[in-house]
C-alpha cells in the first residue's frame, strides 16, 4: 500500500470512529445540529491548514534506474542472495511501490523487447518491438532526455550495454531499427547531445579497420571489431567532448561533456561460443557516481547557462535548471537471457549498488525524483527450494540453478527459468522523491514518461505561442477554403496562415499547389464555351484565369492522411482580398495573416516570382491591414524584393531540409535569393539574420534548442513548421520557439490550456 491509499483509508475509517457507526441516516439540519462543536472546530482548523499548505515540491532532478530485464523474481533472488530473508535492498526501500504493465504494441506479439519497452519510458508511445524513439508510423516523438535539455537541464545516460544499445538509444535518437547504432551515436552528437555518454559500445563508435582504444577481435570474444563508417569519437572531441576509455580517465575527467566507451561491446560477456563473464571494467556504481558529480558539476551549470538555458520556457539559470539521467544495468537481461542465474544475481546487486549511490544523493538533494524499474521480464524466472535430484517438479522440462545460497543464512535455494525470451509479466517499480506518489499503483509503462515530464514541467512558465493555423487548419476542415478560415477565427488563433498563387489574369488567389491536383480538386464545367484549355485539372495555376479557376470544384471529397477533415462541399478556390473581407467581417482585430508568396520548383527568383510578391504587396496594402502581415517564402528573392518595395512588411523566411538549402553544394543557391549559405556555416539561422530578415520557419524537425538560442541572440523570433502531433507541440514549446504552424489549431490550443497558457481569442462563432 503507497502513502496515499494508507492517507486515504485512514481517513475513512476515520470518519467512521467519529460517527459512531450508528445506523439510521442522519437528519438534515446545520452544522451545529449534524457535528460537534469538537468536530466543526477540526473542520475549520482544516480548512485554515489547506489555505496555508505549501504547493508541491518539484523534481529539479530526475534519475530513471533501469534493470533491464528485472523482473519481480530478479529483485528477490538478489535480496536472498545479497541481504538474506529478512534484509532489504535499498531498491525495495523506497516508498513508493507500482506494477508496470510492459505490453508493447507490435502487430506480432505484445511481448516487448528492450527496444520498444524503452521507447514507452522516454516517449510515452507504444510502439512495435525494434523501434527507437519513434512511434507505429516510424514518426519521431520527443524523449524525456530532450524534453530535459529544452528546458535546460544537463542529461546523461549510463549503461553496462553499448550505449548505442537499445535502452539509451531509445532516449537520445530516432531510427526505426535497433541495429543501426553508429546512425544512433551520430544522433547522439548531432541531435540529442547528452552531456554525459558512459558505458560500452566502442566499436560503432570508429570506422572498420580503426579498433580505437579497445583492440578488434579481443580473445574473450573475437568477432568483436569496429563496425562503423566514420570515426564518431573524434566528431565527439571536436564536439567538445572529453573521451575516456578506462576508469582512470573516467576519475579524472572534468566535464561538462564526457564521452567514456570502456568496452567493445557490452562491459560484459555472453552469448554462444562465449564464456560468461560479468566484469565490467568500470563498475556500474562508479559509473552512476561520476555521472552524478559531472552533472551537478559549476562546469555543467556554465555549459547549460551558456548554451541558452534561461530562454523560454520560463527557466531560470541553468544552476537551477537540474539534469537527467537514465542508468541501465544490461546484465540482468543477457544473463537472464542465457538462464545464468549466478550472474543475473551478480550483475543485479551492482545494479542494487547504484541504486544506493543515486538514493544517497536523492536523499541529500531532497529535490531529485528517483525511479528503479525494469523494462520488462526476462527468462521466466522464478525461486524453488533447491533439490539435490535436479528440477523440483521431476518433469525436467525447464532449466535450473542452484544450490544459491541466501545470505546471512545456511539456506539455500534454486531459480528455475521457462524461457531463453522475455515474458509479458508486470515489473515491480519503486520510487521516492518529489512526484513519486503518482507512481503507486497499477498502470501502463507509458505512465512512467507522463510523471516524469510533468515533473520537470512543473514550475516553468512557458513562452507566449503564436498559434498560427497552417492553411486554414487543414486538418480539421478542407484547406485554404473560406469555411476551413472561418472555423480558425471562431475557434481561436493568433494568425492565418496561408499560401498565394498569382493567376495568369493577375489575381492573387490563396492555393498551394503549383499546379491543380486531382486529389483536391475536379472540374466542373468550362468557364466558357468550348474553352480548349479544358478540363484544368492538371494544369498550372499560373496558366489558368481567375474565371477557370473558379470553375473547380476543391472540396468534393476527403484529403488522403486528413481522416479527421471536414469536407467543404464544392469549395471554390478563394482570392486573397476575400480572406481579408472575412476577417473584417467577424471583427476579428487580434488575428493576423502569414501570407506565403508560393515558388514553383525550378523558378527560384524568377519573373513569376517578382510579380506575384508584387501583386500580393499591393493586395495587403489595398487591405489596409499591413501591420497585421507577415510576408514568408522559400524563395529568399521574394523577401528581398519585398524589403525594397515594403520595408516596414515584416518577412519570414521559411528553410526546409539541408538539400533544399544546398548544404555543402558548392556556389550561390536561387531559392536563396543568390547566396551561398556554406558562407554562413550552414547555419539558415545566420543566413536569414545576415539578410535582415525577422523570423526564421524552419521545418519542425531540424529544431534543436541551440537553433532556438541561435535565432534569439541574433533577434530572430522562431515558428517552426507544421507540427500536427502534440507530444511535438509540448517539445516545441519547451525549446522556445515564437510560434507553432499546425493543421490541427484545436491539437495546439488542448495542449496550450493543459499547460496553463494564455488561449487566443475566438471571434464570430455563434
Amino acid at each position: 500500500m503507497n502513502k496515499g491509499t494508507l492517507a486515504v483509508t485512514t481517513a475513512i475509517l476515520g470518519g467512521l470512529i467519529l460517527s459512531g457507526c450508528s445506523g439510521g441516516a442522519p437528519r438534515a439540519g446545520t452544522q451545529s445540529e449534524t457535528q460537534s462543536g469538537g468536530e466543526a472546530q477540526l473542520e475549520a482548523a482544516g480548512q485554515r491548514e489547506d489555505r496555508h499548505k505549501p504547493e508541491p515540491a518539484q523534481a529539479r532532478n530526475i534519475i530513471l534506474m533501469v534493470g533491464d530485464g528485472m523482473g519481480t523474481a530478479q529483485r528477490n533472488a538478489i535480496r536472498l542472495s545479497h541481504v538474506g530473508l529478512t534484509g532489504e535492498l535499498v531498491m525495495d526501500s523506497l516508498p513508493e511501490l507500482g506494477l508496470v504493465h510492459t505490453n508493447s504494441a507490435d502487430p506480432g506479439t505484445f511481448v516487448t523487447d528492450s527496444a520498444a519497452a524503452a521507447t514507452t519510458m522516454s516517449t510515452g508511445v507504444k510502439t512495435y518491438n525494434g523501434a527507437i524513439g519513434v512511434d507505429l508510423d516510424g514518426q519521431p516523438v520527443p524523449t524525456a532526455l530532450e524534453i530535459a535539455a529544452a528546458l535546460g537541464k544537463s542529461t546523461g545516460l549510463v549503461t553496462t550495454a553499448q550505449v548505442t544499445d537499445a535502452t539509451p538509444a531509445a532516449f537520445g535518437a530516432h531510427v526505426a531499427d535497433r541495429g543501426e547504432q553508429s546512425e544512433i551515436a551520430r544522433q547522439f552528437l548531432e541531435s540529442s547531445r547528452p552531456d554525459i555518454i558512459l558505458g560500452g559500445g566502442e566499436d560503432h563508435w570508429y570506422p572498420a579497420g580503426d579498433p580505437g582504444k579497445h583492440p578488434d577481435n579481443p580473445p574473450e570474444d573475437p568477432a568483436e571489431e569496429s563496425s562503423g563508417t566514420v570515426n564518431l569519437v573524434a566528431q565527439a572531441q571536436a564536439d567538445g567532448y572529453e573521451y575516456v576509455w578506462d576508469e582512470t580517465g573516467l576519475q579524472q575527467a572534468q566535464g561538462p561533456k564526457v564521452l567514456g566507451l570502456f568496452a567493445n561491446e557490452e562491459m560484459f560477456q555472453y552469448g554462444d561460443d562465449v564464456e560468461e563473464i560479468y566484469e565490467p571494467a568500470v563498475p556500474l556504481p562508479v559509473m552512476t557516481q561520476k555521472a552524478i558529480e559531472l552533472l551537478t558539476s559549476p562546469a555543467a551549470a556554465q555549459a547549460r547557462h551558456g548554451g541558452g538555458g534561461g530562454h523560454g520556457g520560463g527557466n531560470g539559470g541553468a544552476q537551477e535548471a537540474g539534469f537527467f539521467l537514465m542508468v541501465e544495468d544490461e546484465g540482468i537481461d543477457s544473463m537472464s537471457h542465457v538462464n545464468d542465474a549466478e550472474l543475473t544475481i551478480k550483475s543485479g546487486i551492482a545494479f542494487e549498488e547504484s541504486v544506493a549511490v543515486a538514493r544517497d544523493f536523492a536523499e541529500a538533494d531532497g529535490n531529485t525524483l528517483l525511479i528503479v524499474v525494469g523494462d520488462h521480464q526476462t527468462g521466466g524466472m522464478t525461486i524453488e527450494s533447491f533439490d539435490d535430484d535436479g528440477d523440483e517438479s521431476g518433469e525436467g522440462i525447464s532449466a535450473e540453478d542452484g544450490p544459491l545460497p541466501v545470505a546471512n543464512s545456511d539456506q539455500v535455494f534454486a531459480v528455475d527459468w521457462t524461457t531463453d525470451g522475455h515474458t509479458a509479466l508486470d515489473v515491480p517499480l519503486t520510487a521516492m522523491g518529489p512526484g513519486s506518489e503518482e507512481l503507486g499503483g497499477f498502470y501502463e509503462d507509458t505512465h512512467i514518461f507522463d510523471v516524469m515530464v510533468a515533473q520537470m514541467r512543473a514550475g516553468t512558465e512557458p513562452p507566449a505561442i503564436d498559434l498560427q493555423s497552417h492553411r486554414g487548419g487543414r486538418g480539421e476542415y478542407t484547406e485554404e477554403s473560406l469555411t476551413a478560415f472561418r472555423h480558425s477565427l471562431e475557434l481561436g488563433v493568433n494568425t492565418l496562415e496561408l499560401d498565394t498563387h498569382l493567376s495568369r489574369d493577375g489575381a492573387v488567389v490563396v492555393w498551394h499547389d503549383d499546379t491543380i491536383q486531382a486529389e483536391k480538386c475536379r472540374d466542373t464545367a468550362p468557364a466558357v464555351s468550348g474553352d480548349r484549355a479544358f478540363p484544368y485539372v492538371g494544369d498550372r495555376v499560373a496558366d489558368l484565369t481567375l474565371a477557370q479557376l473558379k470553375t473547380l470544384d476543391c472540396g468534393f471529397q476527403q484529403l488522403p492522411g486528413y481522416p479527421e477533415q471536414q469536407v467543404v462541399e464544392g469549395n471554390r478556390i478563394a482570392e486573397l482580398k476575400d480572406v481579408f473581407a472575412l476577417v473584417r467581417e467577424v471583427r476579428a482585430r487580434g488575428v493576423g495573416f502569414n501570407i506565403e508568396t508560393k515558388v514553383e520548383d525550378g523558378q527560384a527568383g524568377g519573373p513569376g516570382m517578382e510579380a506575384l510578391t508584387r501583386a500580393v504587396i499591393r493586395e495587403i496594402r489595398k487591405s489596409g491591414m499591413s501591420d497585421r502581415v507577415t510576408l514568408q517564402s522559400f524563395d529568399w528573392s521574394s523577401l528581398n524584393l519585398a524589403g525594397r518595395i515594403a520595408p516596414r512588411l515584416t518577412r519570414v523566411a521559411l528553410a526546409a531540409g539541408p538539400e533544399t538549402l544546398e548544404i555543402g553544394q558548392p556556389g550561390a543557391a536561387a531559392i536563396l535569393g543568390g547566396i551561398d549559405i556554406d558562407d554562413y556555416e550552414g547555419s539558415a539561422v545566420l543566413a536569414a539574420a545576415a539578410q535582415g530578415y525577422d523570423i526564421i520557419s524552419p521545418v519542425y524537425t531540424s529544431v534543436t534548442r541551440g537553433m532556438v538560442a541561435e535565432a534569439h541572440d541574433l533577434g530572430l523570433k522562431i515558428v517552426p513548421w507544421t507540427v500536427n502531433q502534440p507530444a511535438v507541440m509540448n517539445y516545441m514549446i519547451d525549446l522556445g520557439v515564437d510560434g507553432i504552424i499546425t493543421d490541427y489549431p484545436t491539437r495546439l490550443r488542448l495542449v496550450m490550456e493543459e499547460r496553463g497558457m494564455k488561449l487566443p481569442r475566438a471571434y464570430g462563432g455563434s
